[in-house]
């Protein structure tokens, strides 16, 4: 059963909401739960759940406790969490703070006294923040991490409290028991930060606004972990026949024949790639050959087609080929206007000559460009660059970045 919240912790939330009513839906949305472990001395989040260190929250002043509890939701306003992605968690949590602390200094907002805070950041997002400190000495990141340590209750110092909160990823031991139940997914998250970000665009003071407006849009642009979406999706697609005849085309050279595969997977999925160019090559090489690990793990048949405004060039590779392609270096065929009609037919065709329908399409477009009436039959995945179209009229969408 989850602790209630302190009466000075459940005042201040509900004096954040009418004080700062561009996070006030995600205030009351989110879920604040109380925590006593040696983890959390302070705050924490982890996108979705705030959690409050009891004792830590009554060394504050209400203002204060105010300000730490904003710090925390626009947290998760921004998706700082879901954002993170392969990037070094120690300094993309100061590269965070320091984007949520001048944020909400710059709107008024009172927080502890804190190490993180510096105006030259002013107008720049948690990633621009990033790489500006990877190029710092070692020696000066660690500076940083030791002068912002707590110091009150549970800390070193003398009780003057210094804050630094905690930022959880989602697969974290810590706080997992909080993610049991009714907890977003990574995708549902996104959703929501849709919607808080185009409120807090929209009520925070116009100044406020038009300085961090890159950090306020990177919320809404950034998606999900494009990498670990794909791999579910696969995996996702799951046969339902364990069957003998075709025997395991993979063990026929030993002369052993096993059953096909009835594990998760798909059978055959039909990659198209825009060759319009719309996409950089490198990030084509770089998303294919995340299929081609995938591929190669469920044992599938894959289709590559590259069109245009038509089909320009198929390859189909069955389950047991290994590809020495490099795809980073693949020559694509076309560079024209782009229809994505094209492959969709050439699917029916396919069919049409008695195959079996295929598991699922991805598609890799910027998504400009004319669509198929109806939607297909399978499902269908739309892998688009960060600055292309935001309409899809069937089908799943994730992002890529060519950000490190």
């Amino acid at each position: 059963m989850m602790q209630q919240l302190p009466v000075s912790v459940s005042r201040a939330r509900i004096q954040l909401m009418l004080r700062y009513n561009y996070l006030a839906s995600a205030t009351a949305r989110l879920r604040f739960r109380v925590i006593d472990e040696p983890w959390c001395k302070t705050m924490a989040t982890d996108g979705f759940n705030i959690f409050v260190n009891e004792e830590f929250a009554s060394s504050l002043t209400e203002e204060e406790v105010i300000g730490v509890i904003a710090h925390e939701v626009m947290h998760c306003v921004l998706g700082h969490i879901d954002r993170r992605g392969d990037r070094r968690h120690d300094i993309w949590n100061i590269a965070i703070d320091y984007a949520t602390n001048l944020m909400l200094t710059n709107a008024g907002v009172t927080l502890p006294k804190m190490g993180l805070l510096d105006q030259s950041y002013k107008g720049m997002t948690a990633e621009d923040i990033y790489l500006k400190l990877t190029s710092l000495p070692q020696a000066y990141i660690d500076k940083l991490l030791s002068e912002v340590t707590l110091s009150g209750p549970g800390g070193p110092g003398n009780g003057e409290a210094i804050f630094r909160d905690v930022h959880v990823d989602v697969g974290d031991l810590h706080g997992q028991w909080a993610r049991i139940d009714e907890f977003p997914t990574e995708v549902e998250r996104h959703r929501l930060r849709t919607g808080w970000q185009s409120e807090l665009k929209s009520k925070i003071p116009g100044t406020v606004s038009g300085s961090f407006s890159n950090e306020i849009e990177k919320a809404g642009r950034q998606e999900v972990n494009w990498r670990d979406f794909f791999s579910r999706f696969m995996t996702g697609l799951r046969r339902d026949d364990y069957r003998l005849f075709p025997p395991n085309k993979k063990h026929i050279w030993r002369q052993v024949y096993l059953p096909s595969f009835g594990s998760p997977g798909p059978d055959h999925i039909v990659i198209t790639v825009d060759t319009s160019g719309s996409m950089d090559a490198a990030i084509l090489g770089k998303i294919l050959t995340e299929i081609d690990a995938a591929r190669q793990m469920c044992e599938c048949k894959l289709t590559i087609l590259q069109c245009d405004t038509d089909i320009k060039h198929v390859e189909t590779f069955e389950p047991w080929d290994l590809l020495n392609q490099e795809f980073g270096t693949m020559r694509f065929r076309g560079r024209g206007g782009t229809s994505f009609e094209a492959p969709f037919y050439w699917i029916e065709q396919y069919v049409g000559g008695g195959n079996p329908l295929p598991d699922a399409m991805i598609y890799m477009t910027d998504g400009f460009g004319s669509f198929p009436d109806t939607p297909p039959l399978y499902p269908c995945l739309w892998i688009v660059p960060e600055n292309g179209s935001d309409h899809f009229p069937f089908g799943d969408v994730i992002r890529v970045t060519t950000e490190p």
